[in-house]
C-alpha cells in the first residue's frame, strides 16, 4: 500500500427515521449546523440552524440542504 492511506468509513447512525429532528455538525453545512428533516431517495434533508460561535454565516439559517445518505450514516450528531 502506498503513503496514502486511506480513512475507512464506519456506519454509526444506522436508522435515519429515529434520528429524524437531531442536530448534525459538519463543516459541510455553512453554519456547521442543521436538523435533520427527512430522509428520500438516498438524500438527508436538514435545516441550517444558527451558530452562536461562529455567527458569520447565520444569515443562511433556515434554508434546506440535503447530503448524501452515505455521509449521513457515518456523521456524529450533537449529543443532548
Amino acid at each position: 500500500m502506498g503513503r496514502n492511506k486511506i480513512t475507512p468509513r464506519i456506519e454509526i447512525n444506522h436508522d435515519l427515521k429515529n434520528m429524524t429532528g437531531k442536530v448534525l455538525i459538519t463543516n459541510l453545512f455553512s453554519t456547521f449546523r442543521g436538523k435533520l428533516l427527512y430522509t428520500q431517495d438516498g438524500k438527508c434533508y436538514f435545516e441550517l440552524l444558527e451558530n452562536k460561535k461562529y455567527p458569520k454565516y447565520n444569515k443562511c439559517a433556515g434554508q434546506i440542504e440535503y447530503l448524501p445518505e452515505r455521509l449521513v450514516i457515518t456523521s456524529n450528531f450533537e449529543n443532548e
